[in-house]
């Protein structure tokens, strides 16, 4: 036995297990690329949110500053009282006006919250992933390197006489870079389809409060007094956060995957505290239960329209998948191919006789 041939055969286990250790590993340098690129834009939305955090809260401390002034000022509330009815009119317009300006500045300040939370949420699996991703990574470019090692021990340099192994490497090359292509893009839509299931889950929550809001507004039409009122208030809030949510994510799925279609505007009217409740009448229920069931529908039409996108990107990632697995089949092959030649090669230049069998798939 020649003393090439006595090489490759004494090199075939390694090569085998360096190739198995490749192929299982293949995904994970393209997937942390497009991983890190992740971590760092949820790090830079954290930073942006938490610039507009510090800027709600301030606003937010000014209005329940001059809410609370006004409402406990007993000089105004004299001054207005001496002023007949007008008086008192004008002091409840004033006063539902501080209200509100208040209710609204506390709602964004608590919208962000909440979107700061999930972010931190996100931002931890997205770094736990990364982890996973890193010594994936790690073992592909040890088993890479050690192959490349062995390899060039055998066949250093290119190869003239041998001109079907130096073709065979570059479509090896060609069919990684192919591979790593179609990897990134499978990861893109399974982003996506993640992001608009999200969007799908939040816009569901919210029209289950919408239909909470909907039961306590009819209720209160019926006399159901001030804790229907404030049940009613808080549906309408919670739909109102769930809203706010998916329309995050939905941005975050058009921004992946620019196929993918909005919904349509969500709008929930979250009524007049003042004057809903000082000025309660039959008259004021049943102009907010109308309100409700405009945003209730609203939100249903949106539900229809993202739940609808859900098997058309679901498609997408199936597409992809398939795409990549072929791709990911023809760099075995087209290893295994090299492998071959280069098993034969030995043989040749060997001299021929009873080598090693040619390496197959």
């Amino acid at each position: 036995m020649s003393q090439l041939s006595s090489t490759l055969r004494e090199a075939s286990d390694k090569n085998n297990e360096l190739l198995s250790t490749l192929s299982q590993t293949e995904y994970a340098p393209p997937s942390l690329k497009q991983n890190t690129a992740y971590i760092d834009d949820l790090k830079s939305q954290i930073a942006s949110t938490d610039k507009e955090l510090k800027k709600l809260h301030e606003t937010t401390e000014d209005e329940r500053k001059e809410h609370l002034k006004y409402r406990d000022s007993t000089v105004k509330r004299f001054m207005h009282k001496l002023g007949g009815s007008s008086g008192k009119e004008k002091f409840a317009s004033k006063q539902e006006k501080e209200e509100r300006e208040f209710l609204e500045a506390w709602q964004e300040e608590r919208e962000a919250k909440d979107r700061r939370q999930e972010l931190a949420k996100v931002l931890e699996i997205a770094e736990s992933n990364q982890r996973e991703l890193q010594n994936d990574k790690t073992k592909h470019e040890q088993a890479q390197s050690e192959l490349d090692q062995m390899y060039n021990s055998i066949f250093s340099g290119p190869t003239p006489d041998l001109p079907n192994e130096d073709q065979m490497e570059a479509t090896v090359r060609s069919a990684r870079d192919h591979f790593e292509q179609c990897q990134t893009q499978a990861g893109t839509e399974k982003h996506a389809l993640e992001a608009l299931q999200r969007a799908s889950q939040n816009l569901v929550h919210a029209a289950g409060e919408m239909a909470n809001a909907h039961d306590m507004s009819r209720l209160d039409m019926w006399g159901g007094g001030t804790f229907t009122d404030m049940m009613e208030r808080d549906g309408l809030s919670k739909a109102q956060n769930s809203v706010t949510q998916a329309l995050r994510h939905m941005d975050e799925a058009v921004r992946t995957q620019p196929a993918i279609r909005r919904f349509s505007e969500v709008t929930i009217d979250q009524g007049h505290l003042i004057s809903d409740v000082m000025f309660d009448s039959i008259f004021t229920d049943m102009a907010q239960h109308d309100r409700i069931k405009s945003s209730e529908a609203q939100v249903q039409k949106a539900v229809q329209q993202v739940r609808g996108q859900v098997p058309e990107q679901g498609k997408r990632v199936e597409e992809a998948e398939a795409r990549r697995r072929q791709a990911g089949h023809d760099l075995e092959e087209a290893r295994k191919e090299l492998q071959r030649i280069r098993a034969e090669a030995f043989e040749r230049l060997a001299g021929g006789g009873g080598g090693p069998p040619a390496y197959s798939s």
